[in-house]
């Protein structure tokens, strides 16, 4: 693993840093516990996010060495995230150790395993946290960001009334208990910080059906001179240029993190980075200021969109979750809180180099998980005209997806040699008790409701996470086992076929294999349902060994209502090895068929590995960098679409307004869309399999000498046509479809 660097280091961490927990974790096995090493893992794991207390002594600790087949003991423990439970049997059986110090947080009102239980104080909270592996990103003292799935039925969830009221029933609930809470718009899961010390009393709430680690989004990447991208002149756009399009009168929303600590937005304007103050907006709806978070990911999204359609408006959204992410794309495409449009949006073109590796299906519905609402917004700002694009995702090498398979343990077997132990970091050594966490997703096509309305999740299978050897043995071949996530699969209302973990390896996981300093680590899935048989689907945020590339998108890049863009290095245009690829999974999450794909990913390719002012040269990569590429070719398309479907307009006259409704904005989108993948389809760009395939999409977008036909093509048969001057009879209008067409392909 490349540890990188600097405020560089900082972005690269966020891609996959937080995957949420499942539902029961197991903590480090107590034959590698003792007291030199537990004390390391709280000394060394309280940095930044275990401010305002220090960790407990390791005495305190030491009698609850985290055993690694710890159980539930109630059903309000059994709604909790593995790490979650863990860390709160912890904190509790240290509580209760003779001599240790009395509460002085929240434990009013907590459930608790036994009658007068004693209270954990914070520092206990803090230092179990950590011992746990709970990533400190995702903590503050001894709150923890979480994830809450509301008890509802698939039929209520697609009820969006129904859905908001049982969100705001329990949201007020955990207000009034002093519990920050929030609804997730569309979806049914709520956003929280929880103290470790009121977990079990939130989960034992009848809306309630399970408490996991707050998923993040991934960065889809893997005062000088100004800094143009090699992408430019690879996707040949002086040949829009010369058609006199540069981005005038369309306005672009890039939705990422920035960074503006230093002053790095002045700085890139200043260097003619970024547009002027007249043509940037900048929003940020979480805490803090704009660019608070200090990721340069999205400063470098936007240099290149920009350098693509210099002309055009820029609308800049700070996100730091899904909930930012979905408000963000309805602000831009003018949405109220229930997805209705309010009018034009406020930008024509969405563009974010951003993804999840769990929270949906994977079929491109959207319509179960924590992604709902996200699907829902982006599918609203499609209809009302917006050209939306979304990253394909860096999850080619880091995924594994086939069907259930198991060995007569029970475990799944990953390849054609039967190994069923899959190692993570490709088997390298992962550092511990550091700022780096190991996460993995698992899911499966389980879902409750959907095409088939009576079905319900009762298809169990779970996830374990095992270190190489002891911290006292070199070359071990044996596995020990860390932890295991294993929720509840058996038809309950909320339940979902999913299992997932965030850890970051506390001190005294090291390994003399690893000089001691880190350890490697493996992931098995064991099928708990006799004679399942599921499409299951393996995500982690490194490199997994028995990796499989298809079926690789993150979320939301399987939808329909995303251009998804896949990523090629720009020297040569040969496909990025970690670049996600299609397709998108079967209705309810089952393997794909070989039949007629309805919902093509991805749509087309561009360039990575360019030269920009916030990464430096040459560095900036992933789908990340290729989607903005062609967010600024959308919005010169766009600007083409525009002035064909205004037509010729006589001097002294104002041109029609071709944007006035949403059926007009929507026929221009379209073009746009169906120009872009006609330019992959022809000019020597059909890079792939002959058409469409799961790698290159449609093909690379590089304009050529008759893209404007490929235009105009579009243009009539769209129906943007319908808004010229001219009025054409059905029979002309295809002449004119077929004769620019033809034009188009001449340069294959």
């Amino acid at each position: 693993m490349k540890i990188p660097s600097g405020k560089r280091r900082r972005a690269a961490l966020a891609i996959g840093i937080a995957v949420g927990l499942g539902a029961l974790w197991s903590g480090l096995s107590s034959s590698s516990s003792s007291p030199a090493s537990v004390a390391a893992a709280g000394a060394q794991a309280g940095h930044p996010g275990a401010t305002g207390a220090a960790p407990a002594p390791a005495a305190r600790l030491l009698p609850v060495a985290l055993n690694a087949f710890a159980q539930p003991r109630n059903d309000a423990q059994a709604k909790l995230g593995g790490q979650l439970l863990q860390a709160l049997q912890a904190a509790e059986a240290a509580a209760a150790a003779p001599g240790a110090p009395a509460a002085t947080g929240s434990a009013a009102g907590a459930v608790r395993a036994g009658a007068g239980a004693a209270a954990p104080s914070v520092a206990v909270q803090i230092a179990a946290l950590v011992q746990a592996g709970v990533p400190a990103k995702l903590r503050e003292d001894n709150r923890v960001s979480v994830h809450i799935d509301l008890a509802a039925t698939p039929e209520q969830i697609e009820r969006p009334g129904t859905l908001a009221r049982l969100g705001e029933e329990l949201a007020g609930s955990l207000q009034r208990a002093g519990i920050r809470a929030r609804q997730i718009a569309g979806s049914a899961v709520l956003d929280a910080s929880v103290p470790l010390d009121r977990m079990e009393w939130v989960a034992a709430q009848a809306l309630v059906a399970r408490v996991d680690l707050k998923t993040l989004p991934n960065f889809a990447q893997a005062a000088p001179d100004p800094v143009a991208t090699q992408g430019a002149a690879a996707s040949e756009v002086q040949r829009l240029r010369d058609l006199g399009l540069d981005g005038e009168g369309i306005t672009v929303a890039v939705i990422d993190g920035f960074d503006d600590t230093d002053g790095e937005v002045a700085a890139l304007q200043a260097a003619g980075e970024w547009p002027d103050a007249e043509h940037l907006t900048l929003r940020r709806d979480a805490a803090g200021a704009f660019g608070a978070d200090d990721s340069s990911h999205g400063n470098a999204v936007l240099e290149i969109a920009y350098d693509l359609a210099p002309r055009a408006s820029f609308i800049a959204y700070d996100t730091t979750d899904n909930n930012d992410w979905a408000a963000a794309v309805r602000h831009a495409a003018n949405l109220d809180a229930n997805n209705v449009a309010q009018g034009r949006p406020r930008a024509q073109v969405i563009t974010a180099s951003l993804g999840f590796e769990n929270g949906s299906i994977g079929d491109g519905s959207g319509r179960l998980g924590f992604l709902k609402g996200l699907y829902d917004a982006i599918r609203a700002a499609r209809t009302n005209g917006v050209v939306v694009l979304n990253a394909a995702g860096n999850e080619a090498l880091k995924h594994w997806g086939g069907a259930t398979n198991v060995d007569a343990n029970g475990f799944q077997r990953w390849n054609a040699a039967g190994e069923t132990y899959n190692l993570l970091n490709n088997g390298q050594c992962f550092p511990v008790a550091g700022d780096y966490s190991l996460s993995a997703s698992l899911f499966w096509n389980d879902w409750a409701g959907g095409a088939d309305a009576a079905n319900v999740t009762d298809q169990d299978y779970g996830l374990h996470l095992y270190r190489r050897g002891n911290p006292n043995a070199q070359g071990v071949a044996s596995w020990v086992l860390v932890g295991s996530v294993d929720g509840r699969q058996n038809g309950g209302a909320g339940q979902e076929p999913v299992e997932r973990f965030n850890y970051t390896p506390p001190a005294n996981q090291a390994t003399r294999e690893c000089g001691n300093r880190g350890a490697v680590y493996a992931v098995r899935v064991s099928r708990n349902t006799a004679g399942a048989n599921n499409n299951l689907q393996l995500f982690a945020n490194w490199g997994i060994g028995r990796s499989v590339p298809e079926r690789s998108l993150s979320f939301p890049a399987d939808t329909a209502d995303v251009l998804t863009i896949a990523a090629l290095n720009v020297g040569d245009s040969a496909l990025e090895n970690y670049s996600s690829r299609g397709p998108a999974l079967a209705a309810g999450g089952a393997l794909p068929g070989n039949g007629a794909d309805n919902n093509p990913k991805p749509n087309a390719a561009s360039f990575a590995n360019v030269d920009t002012v916030s990464y430096g040269p040459g560095e900036f990569n992933g789908t990340s960098s290729a989607t903005p590429h062609v967010a600024g070719l959308a919005a010169l398309v766009l600007q083409r679409q525009i002035e064909l479907a205004q037509g010729e307009v006589p001097d002294g006259q104002d041109p029609p307004d071709v944007q006035d409704t949403a059926a007009k904005r929507l026929a221009l989108a379209n073009a746009t869309r169906d120009s872009l993948q006609q330019i992959g389809r022809t000019g020597g760009n059909d890079l792939g399999a002959a058409g469409h395939d799961g790698s290159y999409g449609y093909g690379r977008v590089r304009f050529h000498a008759n893209s404007d036909a490929c235009f105009t093509a579009a243009a009539y048969r769209d129906n943007v046509i319908d808004f010229l001057q001219e009025q054409l009879t059905a029979q002309e209008r295809q002449i004119r479809v077929d004769q620019n067409q033809a034009t188009c392909e001449s340069r294959q």
